[in-house]
């Protein structure tokens, strides 16, 4: 299934199984969102958009949005590991791909994916994916889903 958000602008695929959320269902800030629940935990995926900024500018707001997230979807986390931090293009755009691990004590890890893409109408444009808790084959699927963004 292919997911055409034209409010942030953006097109991703997402694995067999996967549904999507009715647009009355979203938390306001975010576009267009998908999930799965397996035995193993569960994944999804969310498209939201904002302001433009320099490419210099996205790495670090890439960072302080997924740890915005992080504490939205897994409150109180102790420990963060950044697993992929770099530049990368989406469509020739510039983009920033950011994966995270979040963990504590006494609860299972979430891992996150986040793409960042600078458009040329002067905005930026992220898609989201995380798996709680963490689990090798729903992570795959996330990196897939992140991984297909396109731009519409």
């Amino acid at each position: 299934m292919v997911i055409e958000d034209s409010e942030s602008g953006v097109a991703y695929s997402l694995p067999e199984g996967w549904e999507e959320f009715a647009s009355e269902d979203l938390i306001e800030a975010f576009t267009s969102s998908a999930s799965v629940t397996t035995e193993t935990g569960s994944a999804s995926v969310f498209a939201f958009s904002g302001e433009g900024m320099t490419d210099e500018e996205m790495s670090m707001s890439t960072s302080i949005i997924a740890g915005e997230n992080s504490e939205y979807f897994y409150h109180y986390a102790e420990d963060r590991q950044i697993l992929i931090s770099e530049p990368i293009e989406v469509d020739g755009q510039e983009a920033y791909r950011f994966t995270w691990q979040v963990s504590k004590a006494d609860d299972e890890p979430m891992y996150g994916h986040i793409v960042h893409i600078l458009t040329d109408d002067n905005r930026s444009v992220f898609l989201m994916g995380i798996v709680q808790p963490d689990d090798d084959a729903l992570r795959t699927e996330i990196d897939a889903a992140i991984s297909s963004v396109s731009l519409l």
